[in-house]
């Protein structure tokens, strides 16, 4: 196998630990309707891959959830809410890609949202003290900034044209095996990460560490 020299990262499950039971749970105390048909993790509702699209803007989006929620809700308690998605933010994977960059080119690519955005950059600045999530990487390429979401085809283009990568040295890692697949499409070496507690060996199995 080709050496890789470059390295991209999906967020949720991979660097970063999420749930999606913890943010359907949360809603369901502020829902008027079974808010696991809202949302949920396999079939996302139009209006959450319109804002990871960037193309609502976050008070219409949380005026578009009130209408699932009872009378009276904030703008606080939806953002609340919709932040217990995350679960932890492990200090051995930030570790480990501070490890990485130092020897490769690194990038996130991640489906996500202004609100969670926001909050990844601020658990960055406060528990690890940097600028932002990131600045972890050569480069993070945001969903809701682009205008394109895994799996679609135009997202994995942008970055290897912007970043001049040829996609035989490049290793992609996800969660969702639709978005390996749509990056195997374009020659990228990509592959599945089922459990996230086993990055590091993924990683150590492909001599990328």
């Amino acid at each position: 196998m080709q050496p890789f020299k470059n390295l991209i990262f999906d967020l949720g499950e991979v660097i970063i630990d999420i749930d999606y039971l913890q943010t359907i749970a949360a809603f369901q105390k502020l829902a008027l309707v079974d808010f696991s048909e809202v949302v949920s993790y396999a079939s996302q509702s139009h209006i959450f891959d319109l804002y990871e699209k960037g193309q609502i803007s976050t008070p219409y989006f949380r005026n578009e959830l009130k209408q699932f929620l009872r009378p009276g809700t904030t703008d606080l308690e939806i953002e609340n809410a919709w932040n217990a998605i995350f679960f932890d933010f492990p200090q051995a994977k930030v570790d480990l890609l501070k490890q990485l960059k130092s020897r490769y080119k690194t990038f996130a690519l991640s489906n996500i949202n202004e609100i969670h955005v926001n909050t990844i950059n601020r658990v960055a600045n406060e528990k690890f003290g940097a600028a932002d999530f990131g600045s972890f990487f050569n480069a993070a390429y945001y969903s809701n900034e682009i205008g394109f979401r895994k799996p679609e085809t135009e997202i994995y283009k942008l970055l290897l044209e912007k970043e001049s990568l040829e996609p035989c040295e490049t290793f992609f890692v996800d969660d969702k095996l639709e978005n390996v697949e749509a990056a195997k499409a374009l020659g990228i070496h990509a592959y599945q990460l089922k459990d996230r507690n086993k990055l590091t060996e993924l990683l150590t199995e492909l001599n990328i560490i």
